[in-house]
């Protein structure tokens, strides 16, 4: 099948939505030395944070993918962003301890979105488009995450702390769930539920 306005306005909603997800890990890098000067804690104990999002993205990884092949590819995106919005609460927690639990939260949202945002656009790119597809889409959102966070703590952090690049997960996270109308749910997905219909109407979407 040939590529359609369809699929590459479904390309740009998901590295929008890759930008935003590899954002959140990413920031952990430039949040740490404000991090461990506001709560005189050692290098080694300020690793917890990073330590505890990066096991947050594993378990995440495993709980949303499955997730996705119960309640669909879309709405498990949407959760994500849920939880991205809900995260924001990282740049106002008082404790160190409270921020490792959130930072947990934070990657499992993450993990979640970036295997189930692959599943979804190889199931919807036609066979011959689909390796470069995501390969694109991969690349343009690892790099544009690490370029939103670099550019958002050069920017923000001197006038706003450590705190904001935290706090940005409830803009991007509502960013996202505004982005919702174009994403569609995998007909592959629809097909496996039984719901003809609906996956008939989402495959001429794509032509």
């Amino acid at each position: 099948a040939p590529l359609t306005a369809a699929h590459w306005q479904l390309m740009a909603v998901l590295v929008i939505a890759l930008i935003i997800d590899v954002m959140k890990p990413a920031a952990l890098g430039f949040v740490m030395p404000g991090v461990k000067e506001e709560y005189a804690v050692s290098a080694a104990r300020g690793a917890a944070l990073p330590f505890a999002a990066l096991f947050g993205t594993v378990v995440g990884s495993v709980f949303w993918g499955l997730m996705a092949d119960i309640y669909g590819r879309k709405a498990t995106i949407m959760l994500s962003a849920v939880m991205f919005v809900g995260t924001s609460i990282c740049g106002a927690m008082p404790s160190f301890n409270w921020n490792i639990f959130m930072c947990f939260l934070m990657g499992a949202a993450a993990g979640g979105m970036l295997p189930v945002t692959y599943a979804l656009l190889a199931e919807i790119m036609p066979t011959k488009h689909r390796g470069w597809a995501l390969v694109l889409v991969g690349g343009l959102g690892s790099g544009g995450g690490y370029f939103a966070a670099s550019g958002c703590s050069a920017w923000l952090e001197p006038i706003f702390s450590w705190r904001v690049l935290f706090l940005l997960n409830l803009p991007t996270g509502l960013l996202l769930l505004s982005l919702s109308g174009f994403i569609p749910e995998s007909a592959k997905f629809l097909l496996a539920r039984g719901r003809r219909a609906e996956a008939k109407a989402a495959m001429a979407r794509f032509g």
